[in-house]
């Protein structure tokens, strides 16, 4: 058996095929409750993690079916976040109060309890105040769960498993028992999974073995699952090895989703990690570090990037050799001067040979810089006072949260000496060094392999604000900016051939994509000259509308891009269940029915929400006057329109007040989630105004990365014929590089209207030239712009082309929708021009490329064909 076929085995690749073909028996979104609770927004895999849940939990027989589930998520990928999201789903939609979160360490117990437990902590994952339906909730912390709950509260049990084994088969006062849970409905949370299946990998082991020794762990948890049919055992892990055959037959109907790191690192969650491969001694490659760190602290500040810590990593693998490397570096910093490091970086100079290595940007920033300054400020970043050794014997119990606060800014570590304690449950996220010191070229794999599980904790993403935004993916890891250098993680090693030949496998068993320093290319695209001495650069604009400030009057509806439509999935509060996903019948009919609700149903479910409140409305709409008038005024409320999807055998009439009064609750959830969400200073007008053309095209650099998946990855084309682009280079992603080939067909007939026509590629990363939603606050950067002038009546046309893959059609239709607006009599063009023409094409993607060319035509060439389709 092939390991593709087996994956297509698994239940996440069946629930994803029933997804793909719309099978299930609703459209199912991660409801505002879980969203408004979460103190961070859920990226589109823990949504989707999520509404797979549903799908498990929604079925009619999900209590044999589906009460064991596994959520196979990355490293870094947020699976305490997803089990956060859990905990509240399965309170709110089925009543869950007691869940008992166990796993295999103490270390992993504290970190948990900072993300769950303790609201002062930085790490906490919740909002402050959890409200569901206008009621707060409260978690709270127990050891034994009360026979008679109080309302409004979740109960949480954190312990190891062993200590769960011994409190549950050596009977101790004050501890839970077998016939204590027997009564009790339990979510089992269980994290680091793999650790918790000894007696399946136990089969057909020798009884002496060490998975047998602790093959009862796993009994003891299959035991409580089985104490009632309500019981269920939600697991996460990064590592589940399906091939091993026993763990396979194990979870391939229980693995309700997968989340590879591969997969992780391509979609930009996590930094990228470069190999430097070096032969020097421990000393060499501490500096190495320690200026490279700091030269990343200089680019953060030479950007207006603040409380910018880097964190270097020196591993070892005996504690003895860490404390002699850590006195080592102590007198390494003590000594250093600007000679020191003007030595060093000669000799690294002289030993390059690649010319796109970080290390001639290193080299330049510190030759330009104020030596003596520069290495003061190493000295204070890596004085002895900012060094944490977390093998000390006295640090044991503290480490974890020691080790799990190294971000926040007043906390001084810059360096950390370590063995092996940091591996698993280390969760920090600015860690951009990991150095190897004193180690020879081990080869076996379990040596590498847990050096490739570092590697993975340590490419986490590192969420700096730039330019007053916050992101959490990378946003320079195709572009030569400086700043890229904060979106990488570089692993310092040797340069030994058997060795690297061993790692690079452990790297690819992890799925851990990797580059060697100097890999890959930095390609430069150039205005061509015939461009530079054409009247439309030297002489043309372009145009993008003007925004306003949204002063209080003007904060209306439409300004919040609210929408007015909302279709909403019946489902009756006293149900827990509808129809079984293995029994979809594709013949059941369903129908739209408008749900009509009098204005007792909106004051009893705005009531419930304390966001509806008349002060908090008025904050966001300063010209209301009433909670009457927000009801049904077509200013606000009075213009929603709610269908219901209803299957044919059920009619209206037939919903209960409750089911009704909770489809409302529903719509005011997303309308509440979306005001708040798009609060802001500035929105898009009709009004156009310009700038002059070469003030804004410039040349751009792009590194492009080998290793990206097809459709993103980016490649280079020469523009040589390509008289109609105006750089020399095309250099974009594979869907991109469709269009351009498109466009190619049209030019011939193009040039029998039109004089003179441009492709401009608008590159993010250097022009940030931008539209602003019509009336909203969002901001759209279309990829291209296309100029052409009418041969006939000399008219400007500039025309926005923006290619989409299938996979964002839906949730970017709001920029389908401006595009198609662009093309409307409500423009207006401040600079007087009248031959001016703005024309909006629809999104040019895979799936829909027909009606791209036929709206290209219809706008552009009086609808006449193009090219002929049936050649394509």
């Amino acid at each position: 058996m092939t390991k593709a076929i087996k994956q297509n085995e698994l239940l996440f690749h069946q629930f994803k095929n029933i997804d793909k073909l719309g099978l299930f028996t609703e459209i199912y979104q991660v409801p505002s409750y879980i969203k408004n609770n979460l103190k961070d927004k859920l990226r589109p895999y823990q949504e989707e993690s999520l509404r797979y849940l549903h799908y498990a939990q929604h079925n009619a027989n999900a209590s044999t079916l589906y009460n064991h589930l596994l959520f196979n998520l990355a490293t870094g990928a947020g699976k305490t976040m997803v089990m956060a999201a859990a905990m509240l789903y399965m309170y709110k939609e089925y009543g869950y109060q007691n869940f008992i979160f166990f796993v295999h360490t103490d270390a992993i117990i504290q970190k948990t309890k900072e993300n769950l437990l303790n609201s002062l902590s930085p790490k906490y994952l919740f909002k402050n105040d959890i409200e569901i339906n206008g009621e707060k909730i409260t978690i709270e912390a127990v050891e034994t769960f009360p026979s008679i709950p109080n309302k409004n509260t979740i109960y949480l049990k954190l312990s190891t498993i062993h200590k769960i084994h011994d409190e549950l088969n050596h009977y101790k006062e004050n501890s839970i028992t077998y016939d204590d849970l027997k009564e009790l409905p339990l979510v089992l949370l269980g994290d680091e999974a793999h650790h918790f299946n000894a007696e399946t990998k136990a089969k057909g082991k020798p009884k002496n073995s060490s998975e047998n020794k602790e093959l009862t762990w796993e009994r003891t948890i299959d035991k409580i699952l089985q104490l009632q049919p309500k019981n269920r055992l939600f697991e996460y892990t990064a590592t589940i090895n399906l091939d091993n055959k026993e763990i396979y037959n194990k979870y391939k109907d229980k693995i309700v989703y997968r989340y590879d790191l591969k997969q992780f690192m391509n979609d930009g969650y996590s930094k990228r990690v470069m190999l430097l491969e070096a032969n020097q001694d421990d000393n060499n490659k501490m500096l190495d570090a320690v200026i490279l760190s700091q030269y990343r602290k200089l680019i953060a500040i030479d950007n207006g990037i603040t409380g910018f810590k880097p964190i270097v990593l020196f591993k070892s693998n005996q504690i003895a050799v860490s404390k002699a490397k850590q006195e080592d570096f102590i007198q390494l910093i003590e000594s250093l001067t600007p000679e020191k490091i003007i030595g060093h970086l000669a000799n690294k100079k002289g030993q390059l040979s690649s010319a796109t290595s970080v290390w001639h940007n290193v080299i330049e920033r510190y030759t330009k810089g104020d030596l003596i300054a520069i290495v003061d400020m190493i000295k204070d970043d890596f004085s002895n006072m900012n060094i944490l050794n977390v093998n000390k014997a006295d640090l044991m119990e503290e480490q974890p949260v020691l080790l799990n606060t190294l971000e926040q800014i007043d906390n001084p570590i810059r360096a950390v000496f370590a063995v092996a304690k940091v591996n698993e449950g280390w969760d920090v996220l600015n860690l951009y060094d990991i150095v190897r010191i004193s180690e020879k070229s081990s080869s076996t794999r379990a040596s590498t392999d847990s050096e490739a599980q570092l590697i993975g904790r340590g490419a986490r993403y590192y969420p700096f604000i730039y330019q007053d935004e916050k992101s959490f993916t990378r946003r320079f890891d195709i572009s030569s900016h400086d700043l890229s250098i904060l979106e990488q993680l570089h692993y310092h090693t040797i340069n030994e051939p058997a060795y690297i030949k061993v790692l690079h496998a452990s790297l690819d068993r992890a799925d851990i994509i990797t580059e060697s320093d100097g890999n890959g290319i930095v390609e430069h695209a150039k205005l061509k000259d015939s461009f530079k001495n054409s009247n439309v650069y030297k002489y043309g604009k372009l145009y993008y509308n003007k925004v306003e400030e949204i002063t209080d009057e003007k904060r209306t509806w439409h300004s919040y891009s609210l929408e007015t439509y909302f279709e909403e999935e019946y489902k009756s509060v006293n149900e827990t269940s509808l129809t079984a996903l293995n029994d979809i019948n594709p013949n059941v009919q369903f129908k739209l029915e408008p749900l009509k609700l009098d204005k007792r149903f909106f004051f009893k479910a705005m009531a419930k929400q304390n966001f509806f409140t008349f002060n908090n409305l008025q904050y966001y709409f300063p010209k209301l006057t009433s909670i009457n008038e927000f009801i049904l005024s077509d200013d606000y409320l009075g213009k929603v329109k709610i269908d219901i999807k209803l299957p044919q055998s059920l009619e209206l009439d037939n919903l209960t007040c409750q089911d009704k009064l909770h489809c409302l609750e529903n719509v005011l959830s997303k309308i509440a989630d979306n005001i708040r969400r798009n609060y802001r200073r500035y929105k898009g007008t009709y009004e156009f105004i310009s700038q002059p053309l070469k003030d804004v095209i410039t040349d751009y650099s792009l590194h492009i990365d080998p290793s990206i998946v097809i459709n993103q990855r980016i490649t280079t084309e020469s523009a040589i014929g390509k008289t109609w682009y105006v750089f020399d280079k095309v250099i974009l992603n594979q869907l991109e590089h469709r269009l351009i080939k498109l466009l190619d067909k049209f030019i011939s007939k193009l040039k029998d209207k039109y004089d003179e026509i441009y492709l401009i590629r608008n590159d993010e990363k250097s022009t940030r030239f931008k539209l602003t939603e019509f009336g909203g606050v969002r901001g759209f950067m279309p990829d291209f712009i296309l100029l052409m002038q009418n041969k006939e009546d000399e008219a400007y046309y500039q025309v926005f082309l923006e290619p989409k893959g299938d996979d964002r059609l839906f949730n970017d239709r709001w920029k389908q929708d401006m595009l198609e607006d662009i093309n409307s009599d409500k423009i207006v063009y401040l600079d007087g021009e009248d031959n001016i023409r703005l024309i909006g094409i629809k999104f040019f993607a895979d799936s829909c490329r027909d009606e791209f060319i036929k709206d290209f035509s219809n706008k552009l060439y009086d609808g006449k064909p193009l090219e002929d389709i049936s050649l394509i």
